[in-house]
């Protein structure tokens, strides 16, 4: 297949404004590519995310925007003043790549079109250089690569080479499409989605789905060295309704204010730690693979274990915040900041023992094979807890919790049914956070989709931001709130910045948004913010969860959506993915209670 093919259909889904129809030309290219070139299909899922491979695998090639525009202006034979004015004009390589290469350039010798296989095996290849002049070689990988492009095919290069293709494209749109092609009906992605909470690699679904069909998408097993979507707790309007959702003994367990993490140990001792966006992160904590290793048993010979990772502060006791922690995520002087920054693991559940599946088995069972194998409980420790039959006891504890800086309590079933739901928001899982017992309602994390010019003190940068909850069930991120207060002088430097290479110039497809909160730019969504609001209310601006109303005054129904009242900003997490955000259903629950 020739890439101008795959320009062509990246420009059809860019300049598509309605997210079904987006998911319509997806499927309809991936049919006509398993029936044509049936072995590109895998490739085609990864490169339509602007990916060379799922994100647990370390998939950045390492170019900077540098030295990718400077390898196009020595492509097209242009200057770098004249490329820097582009790039400052557009804020987007990907246009100016396709502004300087209008017309294929001229070379010595004539050069051949570039084909899908060729520039996939190429894009590997520049990922796998590295040592002395690594970057020289680099670039003129890079130019040969943009020699054979012109137009839109260099756009789409560069964005993917960036990793930023603006297309409106996500792994759930991927799985939609998936479905609509493979099996004719879009509803059919749920049971996609099961098998991806176990298996987030869309080019494994994709080629499973073709070969074994929908019946088999079910039979990939989990596998270590393979996150698996972490399990999510839903909320209670009060502490008094946790028990019309869980019955029986609950677990009530503590809950820090630190990162989420994934730890899988192999057969051949090779330890992996991944975020919660599923990102492997074990080079930035050097010293915890060396506490695993003396602090879990030696007969725990495979496993995958959840915790939470935390700051210590050894003089004082106790615990640092989720900021201090932050500062451990960085690529140099890991050494220097480990010994500045101790941390240490509370695990909280076991996924896999020894090659042998526990997301199916009871919680209690779990919880048995996890304290099996803590041994030392020094830096690798087990979460603390309580348990209890009393509603009360579990308030007392999540007090006791709130006055030690904690910050708040999550409350488990311990019955039969308290399975491992990879991926799913489940009420085994109840949390409770101090905010809830604020004069404030609730936090939540929202998307940023847009943002308002400032005026006065604010004047050439952000006033406001235009935020979003997440619909899951239709892949939608719809608005909920206008959020101004909170941002701090430091923020307002800091958020553009981010937010730079993902500015789209309409609004993207998955994005649901009334008119009447139309922003000045718009962006793809990326950027999670946790937010503080007084109250949930419905009005007739926001599209979160939009459903008719009868207004009572003029017997008319109206279309209203949930909105929160008076918005505060309180952090950028940057560990959370969109798709990790606030839940639009999510609203409706608390909002209804």
């Amino acid at each position: 297949m020739d890439f101008s093919t795959l320009s062509e259909l990246y420009s059809k889904l860019e300049n598509e404004s309605s997210g079904n129809k987006l998911r319509e030309i997806l499927a309809e290219f991936f049919l006509s590519t398993n029936k044509e070139e049936p072995t590109l299909l895998p490739t085609l899922t990864y490169l339509s995310l602007g990916k060379i491979a799922p994100d647990y695998k370390n998939s950045v090639l390492g170019i900077a925007e540098k030295l990718l525009l400077k390898a196009i202006a020595k492509a097209a034979n242009k200057g770098s003043k004249e490329t820097m004015t582009l790039m400052q004009k557009d804020g987007d390589v990907g246009l100016v790549a396709q502004k300087l290469l209008k017309v294929k350039p001229m070379t010595l010798v004539p050069v051949a079109k570039l084909t899908v296989e060729e520039l996939w095996k190429t894009l590997h290849k520049i990922k796998s250089i590295s040592g002395n002049k690594s970057q020289d070689t680099k670039e003129k990988i890079l130019i040969s690569l943009f020699q054979k492009t012109t137009g839109s095919e260099a756009k789409y290069l560069a964005r993917i080479i960036l990793q930023n293709m603006r297309l409106g494209v996500a792994d759930m749109t991927v799985l939609d499409a998936l479905a609509i092609a493979f099996t004719g009906e879009k509803s059919n992605k749920k049971i996609l989605e099961r098998a991806y909470n176990v298996c987030p690699d869309l080019a494994v679904i994709a080629s499973s789905l073709v070969e074994l069909g929908l019946e088999g998408i079910g039979d990939i097993p989990i596998k270590v060295g393979r996150p698996i979507r972490v399990m999510l707790a839903q909320r209670v309007a009060s502490l008094s309704g946790v028990s019309e959702k869980i019955s029986g003994e609950l677990q009530v367990e503590a809950k820090y204010d630190g990162e989420r993490i994934q730890i899988h140990k192999d057969s051949s001792g090779k330890i992996t730690l991944y975020s919660r966006r599923m990102e492997d992160i074990t080079y930035q904590y050097p010293d915890v693979q060396s506490f695993l290793k003396q602090e879990i048993a030696k007969t725990a010979q495979s496993y995958i274990l959840e915790g939470e990772i935390m700051a210590l502060d050894l003089e004082k006791g106790g615990h640092k915040n989720f900021q201090t922690l932050m500062k451990r995520k960085r690529k140099t002087e890991i050494e220097k900041h480990a010994k500045q920054i101790p941390v240490a693991i509370y695990c909280f559940d076991i996924l896999l023992l020894n090659e042998k599946n526990l997301m199916n088995e009871s919680f209690t069972v779990r919880e048995k094979a996890l304290e099996s194998i803590l041994k030392k409980k020094d830096r690798i420790r087990r979460i603390e807890f309580i348990k209890t039959n009393e509603v009360s006891e579990a308030k007392a504890y999540f007090d006791k919790m709130i006055a030690r800086g904690e910050e708040g309590v999550i409350i488990k079933s311990q019955g039969e049914g308290s399975l491992y739901k990879a991926g799913a928001r489940d009420w085994n899982w109840i949390k409770w956070k101090k905010d809830y017992n604020h004069e404030l309602v609730d936090t939540f994390d929202l998307v940023v989709i847009g943002a308002f010019y400032g005026k006065g003190k604010r004047s050439g940068t952000y006033g406001s931001l235009l935020c979003a909850t997440y619909n899951h069930e239709t892949d939608t991120f719809e608005s909920i709130s206008k959020l101004g207060t909170g941002l701090t002088d430091k923020m307002l430097e800091e958020i553009p910045f981010l937010l730079r290479k993902h500015e789209v110039d309409k609004k993207p497809a998955r994005c649901n948004v009334k008119k009447e909160m139309t922003p000045d730019l718009w962006f793809e969504p990326y950027l999670v913010v946790e937010v503080i609001a007084a109250e949930i209310t419905k009005g007739g601006l926001h599209t979160c969860s939009m459903h008719s109303v009868m207004n009572k005054s003029t017997g008319k129904k109206e279309m209203k959506g949930y909105a929160l009242r008076f918005p505060r900003l309180i952090q950028i997490r940057a560990d959370k993915k969109p798709e990790d955000g606030t839940y639009s259903e999510e609203i409706v629950g608390i909002a209804n209670n």
